[in-house]
């Protein structure tokens, strides 16, 4: 658990945007700094014991305890009235419908006894916006069974946080299916729209770290049917959902190919920084379409910018993941046979070299898509090949899911956790950082994986901790 404390107090001080807000580590004591990783360790500690919970939730799902305890039903944010609400402060959560600060009115309710359960828009299928897919409707039934716990977590951390005059922040659960709950609960301003599986929290706890490269297809067929804005959109998902423990580079290719660059001149996969990820996200979106469709020379520049970045030792050192999207079949460059050589090639040479396992993710998108070739190119690295129409398929949904595979790895290691970057969090706007863990049945093998478990921890939390001359030196 130490490698959390690292990554939070060392590896994150790396980037520009967390030394703002990280910036007492640099200058605290040594005892306030022991102090910080004991704290760290404890919320590590914290997310662990919650993670078994659900696991113990999930095992009893076929229980007579949880089908009475699903009788009752779980709260939700936009429709719930909670049994213990009252007003948060001004300064903890703001909602502009309930008053928007300033005295006037309620800033939001919650209810610290209460975890409320939300759902993808998309995924509202029955009345009242219920879900109607009878795993998801299991998976709400056996999380309310860790509710108990939740309560009493959230309890106990108002008596430690308490020392240091702040207040707790949220415990949640994102199951694999979208499914979200989450203690205290809270009213939502907006219902729907919040997927727990696109958040970095979710994906770093599940993928653990990776190198990740983008090949993107920008020829002439792209402006067909609002596919250029459909990739870039999905592109700019997949980069939002990596953190500083990944390395990612975008490939975009007609007749020629070409790096997407974060920054000046490189030619390696970079660090998923937040000021990585806005540059990246900004060249994505001032790509345009034009040219034939060269297979190869996206692969080759792919494997390059890898092989480079490994070489360097600039690499995560884990997990590496292609993921591949075109709309068309190869009309130029060399014959679908040598591509599928490049690739046979360049990934056994990374095996060999570096001992590095490459999968490779393919997508055809709409009906002109070579599907045979992108489907050979997938399976020949036991990777995933996902076709998607034109009009009805989710192209965003299934390249931000790539990570999947890889959690199949992280079943047997009962120790591992993920810390994200300091981001603004979704409800409160606030800067913090978040500690998560995989969910896993482990009663079968391989284990399944069925979601992550996260804390939530505010970064004026730390610099209550490092006091005011840390935060001022």
């Amino acid at each position: 658990m130490i490698i959390g404390i690292i990554r939070v107090a060392a590896a994150l001080l790396l980037t520009p945007l967390t030394q703002r807000h990280l910036q007492p580590f640099a200058h605290a004591r040594a005892d306030t700094e022991n102090e910080v990783k004991l704290i760290l360790q404890r919320i590590e500690e914290d997310t662990l014991k919650l993670r078994d919970e659900i696991e113990n939730a999930y095992s009893q799902r076929c229980s007579i305890e949880t089908l009475s305890q699903c009788s009752r039903g779980s709260f939700n944010g936009c429709s719930s009235v909670f049994p213990n609400q009252q007003c948060m402060e001004a300064d903890e959560l703001v909602i502009e419908a309930c008053g928007g600060g300033g005295g006037n009115g309620c800033n939001a309710l919650w209810d610290k006894t209460t975890s409320i359960v939300s759902i993808p828009s998309a995924l509202a299928q029955g009345k009242d916006d219920n879900p109607t897919d009878p795993e998801l409707i299991e998976t709400a039934c056996y999380t309310l069974l860790a509710e108990d716990y939740m309560r009493t977590k959230y309890e106990n951390d108002e008596i430690f946080w308490d020392s240091y005059n702040v207040q707790p922040s949220w415990t949640y659960f994102g199951a694999h299916n979208g499914l979200f709950r989450k203690l205290p609960g809270t009213v939502d301003e907006e219902c729907g729209n919040y997927d727990p599986r696109l958040r970095p929290w979710f994906v770093a706890a599940s993928s653990g770290p990776k190198d990740v490269v983008l090949v993107l297809d920008v020829s002439g067929s792209m402006s067909d049917y609002g596919r250029m804005d459909l990739a870039k959109e999905a592109a700019i998902t997949v980069i939002k959902t990596l953190t500083i423990s990944d390395r990612v580079a975008v490939i975009a290719f007609s007749d020629y190919a070409y790096q997407v660059h974060s920054d000046s001149g490189t030619d390696l996969l970079v660090r998923a920084t937040h000021e990585n990820k806005k540059l990246l996200i900004d060249s994505i979106q001032n790509l345009t379409d034009g040219g034939a469709t060269n297979f190869h020379a996206g692969f080759q520049l792919a494997f390059d910018s890898l092989e480079r970045t490994i070489e360097q030792e600039y690499t995560s050192g884990c997990n590496v993941a292609i993921l591949f999207m075109t709309d068309g079949v190869r009309t130029a460059g060399p014959e679908t046979d040598e591509v599928l050589s490049l690739i046979n090639d360049s990934t056994q040479r990374l095996a060999t070299l570096y001992n590095r396992d490459t999968k490779i993710f393919t997508f055809s998108l709409g009906s002109q898509a070579d599907r045979l070739a992108t489907k050979e190119i997938a399976c020949s690295t036991n990777g995933i090949w996902t076709p998607v129409d034109d009009f009805d398929g989710d192209l965003v949904g299934a390249m931000a899911s790539y990570y999947k595979l890889f959690a199949l790895g992280l079943g047997d290691d009962t120790e591992f956790t993920a810390w994200v970057e300091p981001y603004e969090f979704f409800w409160t706007k606030k800067m913090g950082t978040t500690n998560s863990a995989p969910v896993f049945d482990r009663s079968v093998d391989p284990p399944l994986f069925l979601g992550v478990v996260a804390s939530d921890v505010h970064m004026d939390a730390f610099e209550q901790v490092l006091g005011e001359n840390a935060q001022s030196s």
